[in-house]
Parts: structure tokens; C-alpha cells; sequence
């Protein structure tokens, strides 16, 4: 995607950035850096790209005009049954651009993350399936085999100098040479915990969020919050964000609470020793607040310990005061409860905080 003419650098670099972002194209491209060929099929990609074929397909396209990505064939699996005969894989000029763009520092990470990944019998068959040579340009740009050796010494006896107090310590030094040897230094976008332990197969006797804390804490490893709103808030009941509009999900969640403990109102068999049994034949009968409490546990019962209320005030504590927090503390009392089932009408409205990302300081690279 070369810039017009008059265009400039800058205008070249906004275009290869767009390119390059995009998430399908995004996603393509790591998981083509990742795999052991660094050739994949278009199905071992929808498998491992949550897209359709034909989206990927059509973003793979626009790789391939740019002079990114070739599709590469390889004829003799045209006539085997089950075996793909197309693969994707970086041109000399993709690996051009993604060396200048630094997506090859990320080569190690892309390779570890696709290496504990577990494939479908088909993605399994379709990564061992023969395939054909890239270009030795290309072979010998994305080998990973004869990466240069660093000395880990300096960084090891820093953080030791500065932690040995810590149980963690070793802990620290394993992250931190983890990190050294994949590559996220300061220009990788860095990692998230949970993606940690996929990056070296490493075994850590303390909490991966007290060993990072103590990194970072000694300037060996930097946190970068994720560019976007501060905190997240997601709707359980719809499982979706609902920023800007959360007062209004309470609210209607709070209704659905209410609807649910009104239908336990509903007309009812008593038994013969029910509070509310008058002697009348028929047993039918449509139960007070009273019976609602007296009778069994139920929704509103509940609510009425957790609150404090009596029975019938239930409902209108649920209607005053903060609605979010009288949301949260009633589903939070019902499914604790082992007396009584919450409707999927309704549910909590849960706060995330995004997911930090952590990579290696100048610092630390200096002493590499």
C-alpha cells in the first residue's frame, strides 16, 4: 500500500500502520509468525482467529495486494483428501516491513503463544500436513534458532542486590529472564499476566501478580495500561459493556428482581399446617407477604434478612438508593443462597479494570 507520489514518509507510515492494525489482518499476521512453518492455511487460521472463513480470506486478500503476504502452493496435495494444497506465508517485502515495524521482535512471544495453543484434529492435521519452501530470504528472516545470546548476569545479580529480601526473588529472576529471552523489550506492545506463563515454560512458586509487582517496583519491567476507558462496565445479565448507560442496566435489572419475587406471589398449593390455611376446603390460595416469609425461603425472604427490612418493604428498599449497589448485594444474597435459583432475567453489573501489559525497561536492556 505505497504512498502517492506527493504523499511523503508520514503519509506511508499512517497507510503500512492501518495495514497493519487492522484486527483480522492483525491476528493473521501473528499467528503466521507463530507457526512452526510460518506457512499456515486458511483454515488453521479460522480456527485460531475468531472470524469467518471468507473474512479472513478477504483480509489475507488485502495482505497479498500490498505485497505483504504470498499465498504459496504446494501441488502435490491438490489429489490428497483432507490436505491443504494453499498456505500463507510473508513475502521479502513483508518481512521488510515488519522488521521496520518491529513485529519481528515479537517473533519468540508469537511462537510460544501458537506453541500452547491446542488445536482441533483438523488444525492439527492441516499444521503437520507437507507444505512448501518460503523463500530462503524469507526462511532465514523469521528463524529464531541462532538468536544471539545475551548475558542475564547483570540483570540477575540487580535484582538480587535489590530483592534477595523478597521469598519471590527467584521467582523474579525467571520472569525476567523469560522476558529477555522472547524479546519484550521496550518496543513490544508487552504482555498480559495471564499470558505470561505461555511465554517460557516456567513454574513459579508465588503468585504471578506478586512476582510482576516486585519487578516492576525495581524498574526491570514497566506496566502499561491499555489505551481506553479506565474501567470496564459489563452488564452480566446481557454480557456486554455498558459504559455510559449504567444507572439505566441497573435500573432495568432491578425491575426483573422485582418481577421475579412478585411470581413468587402466584397462586399456590398449601399444605395443611401452612400459616396461611383457613380451613377451607379448597387449598388453593394466593399467599400473602407473610407466607412468602413464613412458609419457605424465598427470594424476597432473603432479601429481607440481607437488607434488614420487613417482607413487604422489600420492594420498595430495592427501588431507592443507589441502584447499582442494591443490584449487586440482592443477586450476591440469592446466589449465595441454596434455597432459591436467580432468574437469568437479571444479574450484576460487574467492574473490570483492562488488562495491564508489562515489558522489559531501557533499563533492563541496557544491562542485556
Amino acid at each position: 500500500m505505497p504512498a502517492a507520489a506527493n504523499d511523503g514518509p508520514f503519509e506511508e507510515q499512517r497507510q503500512i500502520y492501518e495495514l497493519l492494525s487492522q484486527e483480522t489482518r492483525h491476528l493473521s499476521l501473528q499467528f503466521v509468525l507463530g507457526h512452526p512453518d510460518h506457512l499456515a492455511s486458511l483454515d488453521e487460521l479460522a480456527y485460531l482467529i475468531p472470524k469467518n472463513k471468507a473474512a479472513i480470506r478477504d483480509q489475507l486478500e488485502v495482505l497479498i495486494d500490498s505485497d505483504i503476504v504470498e499465498c504459496y502452493r504446494h501441488p502435490s496435495n491438490e489429489d490428497a483428501r483432507d490436505l491443504p494444497s494453499q498456505f500463507y506465508g510473508l513475502t521479502e517485502h513483508g518481512v521488510d516491513v515488519l522488521y521496520e515495524y518491529n513485529y519481528l521482535r515479537g517473533l519468540p512471544v508469537a511462537r510460544a503463544l501458537y506453541e500452547n495453543t491446542r488445536l482441533s484434529e483438523k488444525a492439527q492435521r492441516h499444521r503437520d500436513a507437507p507444505r512448501p519452501e518460503l523463500p530462503d530470504a524469507v526462511a532465514d528472516a523469521l528463524s529464531i534458532e541462532d538468536t544471539e545470546s545475551v548475558d542475564f548476569g547483570r540483570v540477575e545479580t540487580y535484582i538480587r542486590e535489590r530483592k534477595d529480601n523478597t521469598h519471590s526473588v527467584d521467582d523474579q529472576i525467571a520472569v525476567a529472564e523469560a522476558f529477555s529471552e522472547a524479546g519484550i523489550g521496550p518496543d513490544h506492545e508487552g504482555i498480559k499476566r495471564s499470558e505470561m506463563l505461555d511465554v517460557r515454560d516456567i513454574e513459579l512458586s508465588y503468585q504471578p501478580r506478586t512476582v510482576l509487582d516486585h519487578l516492576v517496583d525495581i524498574g526491570i519491567l514497566s506496566q502499561t495500561a491499555p489505551s481506553g476507558p479506565d474501567v470496564f462496565a459489563i452488564s452480566e445479565r446481557r454480557d456486554q459493556i455498558v459504559n455510559g448507560h449504567v444507572t439505566e442496566e441497573a435500573e432495568e435489572n432491578v425491575e426483573a428482581l422485582i418481577a421475579h419475587i412478585d411470581d413468587e406471589l402466584q397462586p399456590m398449593t398449601l399444605s395443611e399446617d401452612a400459616a396461611e390455611f383457613d380451613g377451607v376446603e379448597s387449598g388453593m390460595s394466593a399467599p400473602s407477604v407473610a407466607l412468602a416469609d413464613g412458609a419457605g425461603r424465598t427470594v424476597r425472604s432473603i432479601l429481607a434478612a440481607e437488607f434488614d427490612v420487613e417482607p413487604e418493604q422489600v420492594t420498595g428498599h430495592l427501588q431507592s438508593g443507589d441502584p447499582v449497589d442494591r443490584l449487586n448485594t440482592a443477586v450476591e444474597a440469592i446466589e449465595s443462597s441454596e434455597e432459591v435459583t436467580k432468574s437469568e432475567d437479571y444479574g450484576q453489573i460487574v467492574f473490570v479494570r483492562p488488562a495491564y501489559r508489562y515489558q522489559l525497561t531501557d533499563r533492563t536492556m541496557s544491562m542485556l
